[in-house]
């Protein structure tokens, strides 16, 4: 049985491996185009989708994509200098430093999001249409087991995290 569980999970890694190699591309034209980093369309985007109004403590965001305090810093400047997104303390605890999407940030982000959507609507539409509903929820199962399971990243392979300690 482990075998057959090893072997599905080498499919299920080839399989996702293989869609995000097609599907960066076309995402990355749809970020880069606009003057944005891969990275900083990351942090846009799970501001837009995850902010709320009260915005994503920097660590939090940070631990959520994977970086360093120092690397969502830098990654968050540039957005910040082009009106994207704003800094703002906490109320309650000024010590906690939040990112929150301006209005600017949140249509950028609303634009290139349904630019990509389009591309994945196209990928799906090349699946027989009963099909279509179960492939989009079991890849959202995946995804909600993957939050539980893969996440807070820890930073410590990162180049960073030693000069931070």
């Amino acid at each position: 049985m482990v075998e057959g569980q090893d072997a599905l999970g080498m499919r299920l890694k080839r399989a996702l491996d293989r869609l995000a190699d097609r599907r960066r591309p076309a995402d990355r034209d749809a970020v880069c185009c606009r003057g944005l980093t891969y990275s900083q369309w990351a942090l846009l985007r799970t501001l837009c989708e995850e902010g709320g109004g009260a915005g994503l403590p920097m660590g939090a965001l940070a631990a959520r994509l994977g970086l360093t305090p120092s690397g969502a810093t830098r990654c968050a400047d540039p957005l910040v200098e082009r009106g994207l997104i704003e800094r703002r303390l906490r109320p309650g605890d000024r010590r906690v430093c939040c990112l929150i999407p301006t209005p600017e940030g949140l249509s950028l982000g609303h634009e290139i999001t349904a630019e990509c959507a389009a591309g994945d609507r196209a990928l799906l539409e090349r699946l027989p249409a009963g099909e279509r509903e179960a492939a989009v929820r079991a890849v959202e199962h995946l995804a909600q087991e993957a939050e539980t399971l893969f996440l807070p990243l820890d930073p410590c392979c990162l180049p960073d995290y030693q000069e931070e300690k």
